[in-house]
């Protein structure tokens, strides 16, 4: 998703809008409009520091400029020290973690302020949550409250005390960083996992380095259990990250051992890692050693094409993995959506519009009488539909265009299925607890016990979606819109680990009302529901960024969607089910023979 930014304060607008904050003693900080994706490593622009303070401001324009330079890291948050004294900038921790606000931040005179040459201000913001030393982002709504002291010297006012750390709008956040994905295996099969840091951008140089830091770190705790490294604790770079006469980026890792000594498919995984993560800061080839040679016998330089090459097919065609330019995209699975208790595809027009199967076409599957909900096997080949039989719901799975077998999965209220990458599993919800069916050559489709103790306090789901790498969920709970991790073991066993609830905070932004989610991408979720003139709403998968969709031709609540990586979005309001474009769109166009109670899925 491509966002725009605005980052820094006009020192003319500062110094007016100074006069009219002196008279009514409170200011709020402005905020931003749409943010960027920033540049690609290489280009020569960097992020421009946030002026310093004007002459002649204020105690409230002091703090105001502070927050806002405080986004700026480089040279030790140089920008954000010259609102501070010469001694409090000294002093100064800025290397806590950075406490991620709304762009709204308020800065008010506290109590008792106004003393010849002292002041203290109160800021007052909603916080979302903080920055890890990894460059993770971890949600933890709160509320900031807390005051700053100043002092006027000559006529110069400067903070002089202040909390360890930094105040960072999250516009300020994304103005100063770029999002790259770090990627790790997966707990069981090894498949790659990627998980999003943010990385400061300047110096650009020193970017591809910084990267690779942040994959020695390894997981985040969000992912114990699902993810791991196949790089030792301790691995280290031998030199800085250089580049050949050839364009070539060289890496020499260094403190893991001879390179003769490592296991031929760990020497595959730890390239796998190293290659994908770099690709996400433009680099196209790698020569990786390891202390001088070769960490893999014959190939001094690495490509995304041939670490791809050595992945399963159905893993290698994620399309959340690196481009590839070299690999011919594969045909997608069409869309699906169940209508008057039929299961139909939903085709793409070669301009990415949706195109309905009217109720004329054949159905994607028959032996469902009374079809409520499907969805098609991240390979196209298998469908999941969940019918009526009896008076009560039942999970069908079968090939598409066959005959769906029933299977002993049961209950009043059954949610749309999803499929693990792999195809061998479909998890749902049923009665309001989630279940994992496990499909098998000898036993067809068993339905598993699936611990769900972390969930506890989220209330009953209405809608569970496997990410598309298959190690996180997306839940709604009572309105709400979680993320849970899928930890898994060498015995088949799966569990669900940390559960974040995103965006739980106040009005304009928080997500509430939810009535479904689904993975717009492995790091991206598109939520709608009942809110009053937000019921389409695209967030990250960390809680990071919440942004309206266009609502235009929408007639709220919304019920239900459908979204997957350069496909059009489908939805299903009040009058039926509607698409917009997958390179995005003001308007939503009508998808004719869908209703109110349609529902739409693409394949996982």
């Amino acid at each position: 998703m491509t966002r725009t930014a605005r980052v820094g304060l006009r020192s003319l607008l500062g110094v007016l809008g100074l006069v009219a904050l002196l008279l009514t003693g409170c200011a709020t900080v402005p905020g931003s409009s749409d943010v960027s994706v920033l540049r690609r490593v290489g280009d020569p622009a960097e992020p421009s520091a946030p002026p310093g303070p004007a002459r002649g401001a204020g105690p409230l324009e002091i703090v105001r400029g502070w927050i806002l330079a405080s986004g700026a890291t480089a040279e030790r948050h140089s920008a954000a020290r010259a609102f501070l004294t010469p001694s409090a900038a000294g002093s100064w921790d800025d290397g806590a973690s950075p406490t991620v606000v709304s762009d709204r931040v308020d800065t008010v005179f506290s109590a008792g302020s106004g003393q010849t040459g002292q002041a203290s201000v109160r800021i007052r913001a909603d916080k979302l949550g903080t920055v890890r030393p990894d460059g993770a982002f971890v949600a933890a709504p709160g509320v900031v409250d807390l005051v700053v002291g100043l002092t006027q010297d000559n006529g110069t006012w400067r903070i002089s005390a202040l909390p360890a750390g930094t105040i960072v709008r999250r516009s300020d956040l994304r103005a100063n960083t770029r999002p790259v994905r770090i990627w790790f295996l997966a707990a069981v099969g090894g498949a790659p996992v990627g998980e999003t840091r943010y990385l400061p951008t300047s110096p650009s140089r020193s970017v591809p380095s910084r990267v690779l830091d942040e994959l020695f770190s390894g997981p985040s705790d969000d992912l114990r259990g699902a993810a791991l490294s196949a790089l030792p604790a301790g691995a280290l770079l031998s030199t800085a990250v250089g580049t050949t006469t050839e364009g070539v980026t060289t890496v020499d890792l260094t403190r893991i051992g001879p390179v003769e000594a490592i296991d031929p498919g760990r020497r595959t995984e730890i390239a796998q890692q190293v290659v994908l993560t770099l690709a996400g800061v433009g680099i196209e080839r790698v020569a990786l050693t390891v202390d001088g040679d070769p960490l893999i016998e014959g190939r001094r330089e690495l490509g995304v094409s041939d670490v791809l090459a050595g992945l399963p097919a159905t893993v290698r065609d994620r399309q959340d993995l690196p481009d590839d330019a070299s690999r011919a995209p594969a045909a997608p699975a069409p869309a699906v959506v169940v209508t008057g208790g039929r299961v139909l595809a939903v085709p793409q027009s070669s301009a990415g519009t949706a195109v309905p199967t009217r109720p004329a076409s054949p159905d994607l599957v028959t032996g469902v009488a009374d079809a409520r909900s499907a969805s098609v096997s991240p390979d196209g080949r298998d469908v999941a539909v969940v019918g009526l039989e009896n008076g009560r719901l039942r999970l069908f799975v079968g090939r598409v265009g066959a005959a769906a077998a029933p299977t002993e999965v049961t209950g009043g209220v059954v949610t749309r299925p999803t499929w693990t990458p792999d195809g061998t599993e479909v998890w749902t919800v049923i009665d309001g607890a989630p279940v994992r069916s496990v499909r098998s050559a000898t036993a067809g489709v068993t339905r598993v016990a699936l611990d769900t103790a972390p969930l506890a306090g989220l209330g009953p789901l209405a809608t569970l979606r496997l990410s598309p790498d298959g190690t996180r969920v997306a839940l709604v709970a009572g309105g709400r819109v979680a993320v849970a991790t899928v930890v898994r073991d060498a015995g088949g066993g799966a569990r669900l680990g940390a559960v974040r609830v995103l965006r739980p905070g106040p009005a304009g932004e928080s997500l509430g009302g939810v009535l479904d989610v689904t993975w717009a991408r492995t790091d991206g979720l598109i939520a709608v529901g009942t809110g009053l003139g937000r019921p389409v709403q695209s967030v990250s998968a960390d809680g990071l960024d919440l942004d309206d969709v266009p609502t235009t031709n929408l007639t709220p609540p919304v019920s239900a969607v459908a979204a997957a990586p350069d496909r059009p979005t489908l939805v299903v309001d009040q009058g039926g089910v509607w698409s917009l474009p997958s390179g995005g769109g003001e308007v939503w166009s009508s998808v004719p023979g869908g209703s109110n109670s349609s529902v739409p899925a693409y394949p996982g």
